[in-house]
């Protein structure tokens, strides 16, 4: 079971200590950052990834629908908690989210690419493709809704 969870003083600690594996840390920023970006953006929205009480992720988005933007900016799970379903999980509740609560006929991401271990085959089986662009040095992928 996992739930995406509003962000609060009384779980930001839990979220903030959250982190990957020392081999990912150039693959998304931390936790801190992005909440810290997070609050000085109008388009953010961020949660912390809950699986019952404990946390095991973290998720930003960009949601502006005025300029039909819908990006997943940040999405992490916890290194002690990878390999568990918990990223498939939470990613389907993303999904949902856009296709539910905004007017998203897509979600794009961008990914820092790796020669081992990096996220895109994670991203690719949950129906993301290549879009061909590169933003900052990271691949572009879409999902069409």
């Amino acid at each position: 079971m996992i739930e995406i969870v509003e962000i609060s003083a009384d779980n930001l600690s839990q979220i903030l200590n959250l982190s990957v594996h020392d081999h990912q840390k150039d693959q998304v920023a931390s936790n801190a950052y992005s909440v810290a970006q997070g609050h000085y953006s109008n388009v953010a929205w961020f949660r912390g990834i809950f699986s019952k009480d404990t946390p095991v992720g973290f998720v930003m988005l960009e949601v502006d629908a005025s300029k039909n933007n819908f990006w997943i900016w940040r999405f992490m799970i916890d290194k002690n908690h990878q390999g568990k379903g918990y990223g498939l999980l939470a990613l389907e509740k993303v999904i949902d989210f856009f296709k539910t609560e905004t007017n998203a006929q897509a979600v794009y991401l961008s990914y820092v690419p790796k020669d081992t271990d990096g996220p895109e085959g994670f991203y690719k089986k949950m129906g993301f493709m290549e879009t061909g662009d590169v933003d900052e040095g990271e691949i572009v992928m879409k999902l069409t809704l």
